[in-house]
């Protein structure tokens, strides 16, 4: 052998990745490259003239072997030597003959051996988990031909796995139509963005209609898009929950609202709003509103002449006018007392001109009612009475509550509506003249009014 060759060897021998030990025909070691010496934990001094059984007590020499024979090759679980004991090692010993002894190849398989068992149990554990899973989980190609089908996809598709693998999916459980459209767009989608999470709808194998959400996840091998895989939840009952619950929460909103709107038709909104918000004891001071009172002349005797639903038709009608009328003009109807009507202007809704809305508001229901009157053909006149001054208001009551007004202002006006004349608006004198100069009035001389004594009254004719 020439020098360069010699040299060659030695330095391949020393340089090799492998441990490599020569060994006599009694099995000792001659000789052990650096490698050995890391993989084995020993020194080449500690080596030398060693029996390869102390070191490696798990391994079998093989036979008799001849220079031109095939190198033997195996396995083991290496545990370290009796002397040195060391964390287990999987090791490849290959074994070559040589004229006077063997040499062994050592190749430390630890690290490619846990990388197989990690990725066997990866294996092991997606499989499991998609045997198992309660949801649709199907592996499809860029041609979204089925690949996989787990037991899921059968429960929620129909389709046994033997008859949907190697089928177009989209064929599968999209049948045709709208459905259809909107699977290959979602397709296309899928392709372009590289994933997909969507909730849509899908056909079951007997045309039944399911809800799902769709995820699409990409499957790559080295690099390279080769698929899908689509995962289907059955939404189905959970959408029908969820439209009853939106149902349910519109009924509520709507009775809310109902319920609201019945409160309002008998308590003034900043009131209502209170007793809404837990407020239960409402009472208030108000220096200065004006108080109206409407009384329909006669009408004890029309409901005698007529049926119960006749004489409600009746004042529905006249309460109802009333109402829009008391809406246009910013004041506030306080209650009906049988066929009497009462009304404030400046109360919750504050205003300085109070008295002339309520006055405007008087002379609108007798225009009104004498209109309505002819409509019906039925004789409807009002008596009126108006006073302006301080009041109390609040809310009676814990169940069938009512928001009313108390105090000599309130008195007063009933007065005035009791002293009148048919057709006649009847004021006080703090309510003439808030409104001198502006309304007609005929003087009324001083009237002797029951629990108040003499007082100077008016009545209202109209605007200057």
């Amino acid at each position: 052998m020439s020098d360069l060759l010699r040299r060659a060897s030695s330095a391949l021998f020393e340089h090799t990745p492998d441990g490599v030990l020569v060994l006599d025909s009694q099995h000792r070691i001659l000789e052990a490259n650096g490698a050995a010496q890391r993989l084995l934990g020993e020194s080449r001094d500690a080596l030398l003239g060693r029996l390869i059984a102390e070191l490696l007590p798990e391994w079998t020499p093989p036979g008799p072997l001849a220079p031109e024979d095939t190198p033997r090759e195996g396995e083991l679980v290496w545990y370290g030597s009796a002397g040195s004991p060391r964390q287990a090692r999987v090791l490849r010993v290959r074994c070559v003959s040589l004229p006077e002894g063997l040499m062994l190849l050592l190749r430390d398989l630890t690290a490619h051996a846990e990388i197989e068992a990690s990725l066997r149990q990866q294996k092991e554990y997606y499989e499991s988990l998609v045997l198992n899973s309660p949801v649709a989980i199907i592996t499809i190609n860029l041609r979204f031909t089925v690949v996989s089908w787990n037991p899921a996809a059968e429960r929620l598709f129909g389709y046994a796995r033997q008859e949907a693998v190697g089928r177009n999916l989209l064929r599968l459980v999209a049948g045709e139509g709208p459905i259809r459209e909107e699977a290959e767009t979602t397709a296309r989608e899928a392709i372009q963005q590289g994933k997909v999470h969507t909730f849509t709808r899908r056909l079951r194998r007997d045309g039944t209609l399911l809800d799902v959400e769709l995820l699409a996840l990409p499957v790559t091998v080295e690099g390279e898009h080769v698929g899908f895989v689509a995962i289907y939840h059955d939404i189905t009952e959970l959408r029908r929950l969820h439209e009853q619950e939106v149902a349910h929460l519109r009924t509520i909103q709507r009775e809310r609202e109902r319920v609201d709107q019945l409160l309002l038709n008998i308590l003034p909104k900043p009131v209502a709003d209170r007793l809404k918000q837990g407020q239960r004891i409402i009472v208030e001071n108000f220096p200065d509103v004006t108080v109206l009172f409407a009384d329909l002349v006669d009408f004890t005797h029309f409901s005698t002449q007529h049926t119960p639903p006749d004489v409600l038709q009746v004042l529905n009608m006249v309460f109802s006018v009333f109402d829009q009328l008391t809406d246009e003009l910013g004041v506030e109807k306080v209650k009906t007392i049988g066929d009497a009507y009462m009304a404030v202007g400046g109360l919750s809704l504050p205003r300085s001109d109070h008295a002339e809305a309520m006055a405007s508001l008087a002379l609108a229901m007798r225009a009104e009612l004498l209109k309505l009157g002819a409509q019906l053909q039925i004789p409807l006149h009002l008596r009126i009475g108006i006073h302006s001054g301080p009041v109390i208001a609040g809310v009676i009551g814990d169940k069938k509550f009512a928001y009313d007004l108390w105090g000599d202002t309130v008195n007063t006006a009933s007065r005035m509506e009791s002293h009148g004349v048919v057709d006649g608006i009847h004021v006080t004198e703090a309510v003439h003249e808030r409104l001198r100069g502006r309304y007609r009035f005929q003087d009324q001389g001083v009237t002797h009014v029951k629990g108040k004594g003499p007082m100077r009254t008016w009545l209202l004719l109209g605007a200057e």
